[in-house]
């Protein structure tokens, strides 16, 4: 498994503090860094020291057995009794005195005789200090160390196992961890020295770099270290590695290891001898090429999956594994290094079809640091060098064809204090984010636009230096007390106080609201216009963006059907995407439009023996829209019938306008739909453009307390052209009706016998008061006379008796 784990070593290596392991966790928690684990290996070895082995004699009377003694450096030395094959005289070991507790073994060392021979300590193994695995032997330590030495001073640290969340990738690292340190303690960080010493010989000219794809790898680094010697790493490159859970190969591969968990940037190390035609391709793979990793398994490869390769054949699937055709091996000479960039889109993807984790997959899912390139390639050319014997080739192969644009940033300072709730000092936000890697590129009075450094992919907008400023300083410093932001404030977004309002509406009134994915399948997404198609898609169904909700319904409908569960009250509220000019949509080329749509199926109402049943239709799902409307303050709106089917919505159908402006349309769900995914029944439908009635909806909601005073009901029916609209016909009520006019139902409109041809009739309740006092009949019959004189003036509309 990948391992996030860093050492107290390493991080102090880097930067200065002075804080205990639990104050460190404590610390890098409050930031956002979870420490899962504190491994506290100065604890574990307190007991254990370095021993001298003196002399070493077969035991009498067991042929497996040795019988030592052992110097501690104080005192005569002591008879251990030893049963590891390579113990030797003139070792330096790690020994267990009398006392001594092996928890990984669980006992404690006692004085007591084994086959006559009384025994005074215990020399130990790997596995019995915690330290590895290794148990066919003894723990051999370096010569020059003094007997007597505790151990924790030898192979003592502290051990964090950090839950990184998906966005920090650049925390995958002591780099990484010891930023944020830095950040708390106000301290430097002092980064290793990288330059390696370099022969005259040109890596040009024994290695070449070609990028076929570079979506895919935009950058791709090669440095040439010739001569070196591989053997096993030195002790300490060993425990580093052991501490934080890697298995040590060999001095190469081991450094290419440490620098990554140093650094945070994968890196890869080839046999240079086996690469043909000393030259690297970058390129994805063939649609059933195979390939054998290091661990000695034939794959085969999903397409398009990155692949290095050299002149003839591939030698390592991108970011995830190298090729048992290219490994280092102890017959190794020459070493190319590879240090590179790959998509973490693609990464992800290969690993995940491979069944393949591994901490390089894991870093580059996650972001890796495009800008750490040649730092990692030339630290880890010079440790190479430094520990294998090794010449470094004069400079660098660095094939990175469009460098990545910087990202710059800007920041209010206002706007820090409305989200937090609190103020804080102008330098103290700029000192945080400088803290952390953020260069000031341009400085005003309340704020200032920062330059993001390349390892924080996840910091693309001013909510995300806020934040930023807010983990830095403290979750605890923003008040808990609701009533402390009252004026910091600047507001809400209306759209989303309007989304808040419509799920607390609908719920409220019996609906259930469901969510859809956002992607969908190529014809479900064409069929409401013009598609935005995804890259790296994991697959036909997922491949586009949606254009509109109903399709998602129409699927959610079905399934409710197939399950007897046919009376629905639905509504969801999401994007839908769809392909505009380059000039338009956050995304260039790219509208996101936020949505509402309403569905009702079945019954019109709940079973009652004395009540008889209905199935609903679109006047029901109008009543609903209705009663939303009225919630928010808007009154009924205006319907107007349309004949034209749009938004997947079929006709006939009611266009609903607010403020003159279209926001919705109802209708049955179109024939398309209905097909598509074979719904019996005949579901009405609403589609909200909700960002258009946020703006069509003029300031805000307000309580208006009931009048004290009766009001007086009045209906009237009127005859007039078929043609005009009721919603033509209700805004002119409304206008000649006035302040006394309270309230205006439709409830009924007749074409047939003994109405003209050509006309309809059209009857209103209406419902007359007044705030101030009691109506008179004659205040309300003028007020009466006015509605009917425009409604004659307008439509040539009569009064029927």
């Amino acid at each position: 498994m990948p391992t996030s784990a860093v050492t107290d070593s390493g991080l102090k290596e880097l930067v200065e503090y002075d804080l205990s392991p639990e104050d460190v966790a404590e610390r890098l928690t409050g930031l956002g860094l979870e420490v899962e684990s504190i491994d506290n290996r100065y604890e574990e070895l307190n007991d254990f020291i370095v021993g001298e082995v003196v002399t070493k004699e077969k035991h009498e009377k067991a042929d497996k057995l040795s019988v030592c003694t052992v110097s501690t450096g104080s005192g005569e030395p002591l008879t251990v009794v030893c049963g590891a094959s390579n113990v030797e005289a003139g070792q330096k070991i790690a020994f267990a005195p009398v006392g001594t507790e092996i928890s990984g073994a669980g006992f404690t060392v006692e004085k007591r005789k084994i086959r006559g021979v009384v025994s005074e300590g215990m020399i130990c193994s790997e596995s019995e200090l915690g330290l590895g695995e290794g148990h066919d032997g003894i723990l051999v330590l370096p010569k020059e160390l003094e007997p007597g030495t505790p151990l924790s001073e030898v192979f003592g640290d502290v051990v964090y196992e950090i839950d990184i969340t998906p966005n920090r990738g650049d925390c995958l690292s002591h780099i990484g961890v010891s930023r944020e340190i830095a950040a708390i303690t106000g301290n430097r960080i002092g980064f290793p020295e990288s330059t390696p010493e370099e022969t005259d010989e040109l890596t040009s000219d024994t290695v070449e770099v070609e990028i076929e794809d570079p979506d895919l790898c935009p950058r791709y680094a090669a440095r040439v270290v010739k001569n070196v010697k591989v053997e096993p790493s030195p002790l300490w490159l060993q425990e580093a590695l052991k501490k934080i859970g890697v298995r040590p190969i060999n001095n190469v591969v081991d450094v290419a290891s440490y620098v990554m968990f140093e650094s945070g940037h994968p890196l890869h190390a080839f046999d240079y001898d086996q690469v043909s035609g000393k030259k690297i391709v970058v390129r994805t793979a063939e649609k059933g090429e195979k390939f054998t990793t290091l661990d000695s398994k034939e794959r085969e490869l999903p397409e398009d999956a990155l692949l290095i390769c050299d002149a003839k054949r591939p030698v390592a699937i991108a970011g995830v594994m190298g090729g048992e055709n290219s490994e280092i091996t102890d017959s190794s000479t020459n070493v190319l290094i590879e240090s590179a960039w790959f998509d973490p889109s693609s990464i992800r993807k290969t690993a995940r079809g491979l069944g393949l984790a591994t901490d390089a997959s894991y870093r580059f899912e996650r972001g890796a640091d495009i800008g750490i390139v040649e730092y990692a390639i030339n630290r880890a050319a010079r440790f190479i060098a430094k520990i294998a014997g090794g010449e470094v080739l004069k400079g660098i192969i660095d094939a990175y064809p469009v460098p990545k644009e910087e990202r710059k940033v800007p920041l209010r300072f206002h706007r820090t204090a409305s989200i937090l709730g609190l103020e804080i000092e102008h330098e103290r936000q700029i000192g945080i984010l400088e803290a952390l890697g953020c260069k000031v590129v341009k400085r005003e009075q309340d704020g200032a636009t920062f330059l993001v450094p390349t390892w924080r992919t996840d910091i693309t907008q001013e909510i995300d230096l806020i934040e930023e400023i807010a983990r830095v300083n403290g979750y605890g410093a923003i008040p808990d007390d609701t009533r402390a932001m009252i004026g910091i404030f600047v507001g809400v977004d209306p759209v989303q106080e309007l989304i808040g309002r419509t799920r607390q509406f609908f719920v409220a009134n019996g609906f259930t609201e469901v969510v859809a994915p956002y992607q969908t399948d190529p014809e479900s997404a064409q069929q409401y216009g013009e598609a935005v198609e995804l890259r790296n898609a994991l697959g036909e169904d997922t491949s586009f963006m949606r254009t509109n909700l109903l399709p998602g319904l129409g699927k959610i409908i079905s399934l409710n059907e197939r399950h007897s569960r046919r009376n629905l009250r639905l509504f969801e509220i999401g994007k839908a995407f769809r392909s505009a000019g380059q000039s338009e949509g956050i995304i260039p080329g790219i509208v996101e439009m936020e949505e509402l749509a309403l569905v009702v199926a079945g019954k019109a109402g709940p079973f009652a023996w004395d009540v008889k049943e209905r199935e609903v239709d679109l006047y029901d799902l109008r009543g609903v829209v209705d009663r939303y409307l009225g919630s928010l303050g808007l009154g009924s709106g205006e319907y107007r019938p349309v004949n034209q089917a749009k938004w997947g919505i079929g006709v006939p159908a009611l266009a609903l306008f607010v403020n003159n402006q279209e926001v919705a349309r109802l209708g049955s769900i179109d024939d398309w739909v209905l097909k598509r995914y074979d719904i019996a029944s005949q579901p009405y439908v609403m589609l909200l453009d909700v960002e258009r009635l946020s703006k069509a909806k003029k300031g805000t909601s307000q309580y208006v307390p009931p009048s004290k005073y009766p009001v007086v009901d009045r209906d009237i029916s009127i005859l007039l052209d078929a043609s005009v609209h009721s919603g033509d016909v209700e805004a002119m009520i409304q206008k000649r009706g006035g302040e006394l006019l309270q309230e205006m139902q439709l409830f009924d409109i007749y074409q047939g016998k003994g109405i003209p041809k050509g006309k309809k009739s059209i009857s209103y309740g209406l419902k007359f008061g007044s705030k101030e006092k009691t109506l008179e009949e004659a205040h309300v019959d003028e007020q009466l006379k006015q509605i009917l004189k425009g409604l004659m003036e307008e439509f040539k509309a009569e009064l029927r008796s």
